[in-house]
């Protein structure tokens, strides 16, 4: 993954590069500090450039248009002579040229954080909701926020302060907006479709009420942008009676062009067929008030019934937790049991393996379930990997305490001491526990993936760094034996 870089890092060159710099106006022309000319001109390029880029994630390309624009402008110079061949001297003041206007750009920056820190929040705030999707209006409040910035760069404080509120509010306003048309698109586009189908005059009670809808579910927006939950509510809501709305306008339709006796007959299949589901008698020779009246009873039924069969399943499910309960104890019982055996057989393998080791060449204890071998008789070479033949009867040592296990699965660890860098010291550790493990497997004492390497370099001290002997303890290679659980 390639490496982030952190956007604040325009700050700390700022401070330094513009350690005497005076503010200035856009108008004025920057002093500019020699670049050394022993240093290489390509990375001196790229440095800049990197700096440009990390002065951008923090927007000082909006902070400070001009200045940020001329250090792109110095950086893209001294590129361009650097590919044409041009004077040394000409690269080198481009490339000091554009670190002083960035350090400008970055000076300016503060001020505007200090003196337009609302207008900065709410137009952050907008961007966040995507309010760029509002294309003009978005342009003009944006156009208006370099305004400001501007002014904070030719020093024209006044102005910049006078306007800051106003440019705060058009980006609060964009940024609700967004809002509003995130929860409430979809049922803003439903009543569009509604619209188109005529749906206001052929139910217009229905579409009434999803206009209502939608305006206090805006109205509720306007007051609690950031409540996700409730807004979300309140878009739902909105959708359902546009959903309704457009229902009721085709039912209405429909209905229109049929006769009042079609329309009865249709009211009535509707009822009949729910009756049949409640396998009731038939009742179409009721009113339609009556055999709504015999279908909530039935419904009623329906759920007192199920309230019941509820409340069986209830007592059903406790009687099986309780029989679980009971299985559980046995099987607690025959885990503890099971549990003790493993230990006391661990305990017996331990203190055998324990025995096969002399004190000078490993350290054997016990780490939970699992068997520490700590090999102090294993010596490489200064800053080698290989395994020094001296040190094969300890690894066969090693092989007869892993056999002892069976099948266990086995983690070889390099450690080392501090001397050399952590890159060296990390890369020397894994390829010593790389090592180890292939001597293991050659030899036939597991497979492959029975036996992981790790190296920790000196992150893992066990002594002092300060003294030889510390540092001798620390130079070591631990093998980790975890016995498989039956």
């Amino acid at each position: 993954m390639p490496k982030r870089h952190n956007p604040g890092k325009w700050i700390a060159f700022t401070l330094l590069a513009a350690g005497a710099l005076l503010l200035c106006g856009c108008g004025a022309r920057l002093p500019v500090e020699p670049v050394d000319k022993s240093g290489n001109p390509s990375e001196m390029i790229a440095q800049l450039g990197q700096s440009i880029d990390d002065a951008r994630e923090d927007q000082l390309d909006v902070l400070s248009p001009t200045w940020f624009k001329r250090a792109e402008t110095s950086q893209a110079k001294a590129k361009k002579g650097l590919e044409q061949g041009a004077a040394l001297s000409e690269i080198l003041d481009n490339i000091g040229r554009g670190r002083a206007e960035l350090a400008q750009a970055g000076v300016v920056a503060i001020r505007c954080k200090d003196q337009l820190d609302e207008a900065i929040v709410s137009r952050n705030a907008a961007r966040a909701v995507n309010a760029q999707q509002f294309t003009s209006d978005y342009a003009d409040a944006e156009e208006a926020f370099l305004k400001l910035t501007r002014a904070m760069e030719d020093s024209n404080f006044e102005s910049a302060r006078a306007n800051r509120k106003a440019v705060s509010d058009r980006f609060r306003a964009l940024e609700l907006r967004a809002i509003t048309q995130e929860a409430l698109g979809e049922a803003r586009q439903l009543m569009q479709r509604a619209e188109e189908m005529k749906v206001p005059k052929i139910a217009p009670q229905a579409f009434a009420d999803a206009q209502g809808a939608i305006s206090q579910a805006e109205s509720f927006i306007a007051g609690h942008r950031y409540e996700k939950e409730a807004i979300q509510k309140q878009a739902d809501q909105a959708k359902f009676m546009t959903q309704r709305a457009l229902a009721i306008g085709q039912a209405s339709e429909q209905i229109k062009a049929m006769t009042p006796e079609a329309v009865s007959l249709l009211i009535e299949s509707f009822l009949s067929e729910i009756n049949t589901r409640l396998e009731a008698p038939d009742q179409r020779n009721l009113s339609f008030k009556e055999q709504t009246s015999a279908i909530t009873a039935g419904v009623t039924e329906l759920q007192a019934t199920a309230k019941q069969v509820a409340e069986k399943d209830k007592l059903i499910q406790s009687l099986n937790a309780r029989i679980s309960e009971l299985e559980g104890t046995s099987q607690q019982a025959k885990y503890d049991k099971d549990r003790l055996a493993a230990e006391k057989k661990f305990n017996q393998l331990f203190v055998a393996v324990q025995k096969d080791f002399k004190p000078d060449e490993a350290e054997v204890y016990k780490q939970l379930d699992t068997l520490v071998i700590r090999l102090k008789g294993i010596q490489f070479p200064v800053g080698k990997s290989e395994v020094p033949p001296e040190s094969y009867p300890l690894l066969t040592k090693v092989q007869k305490a892993i056999r002892t296990f069976g099948q266990p699965e086995v983690t070889i660890e390099g450690h080392t001491d501090n001397q050399g860098t952590a890159e060296k010291n990390q890369a020397l550790s894994q390829e010593r526990a790389e090592a180890v493990k292939q001597y293991l497997v050659t030899n036939g004492t597991l497979s492959a993936n029975k036996i992981k390497a790790e190296g920790y370099g000196f992150s893992r001290p066990i002594a002092a760094n300060e003294t030889p002997e510390g540092r001798a303890q620390n130079r070591r290679i631990d093998v980790i034996i975890k016995p498989q659980k039956k």
